[in-house]
């Protein structure tokens, strides 16, 4: 993604792109930031296209885990939206 810095230009990563290489990456500290860009960024990321990237990573490396913590983790923030809601 291109992101305008004053006078510069530069390409950034994609919030969702950046979950996806930090749930295959799997630190805790990777996941700390996984629900953190899921915070700050609700309603604006494509679930769809994270949801689809992480199962074929989760099914290519025999990691279900990376598609079952991230669902898990979303799965939180939506309840917490809800009731803040």
């Amino acid at each position: 993604v291109r992101c305008d810095l004053g006078d510069l230009q530069a390409w950034v990563c994609a919030p969702e792109d950046l979950v996806i290489q930090k749930a295959v990456a799997g630190r805790a500290k990777d996941w700390q930031d996984i629900e953190g860009i899921l915070i700050e960024q609700y309603g604006h990321l494509n679930l769809e296209y994270l949801e689809d990237w992480l199962s074929q990573f989760a099914e290519l490396l025999g990691q279900p885990e990376i598609l079952s913590q991230y669902q898990a983790i979303q799965s939180r923030i939506a309840a917490a939206r809800g009731k803040a809601e």
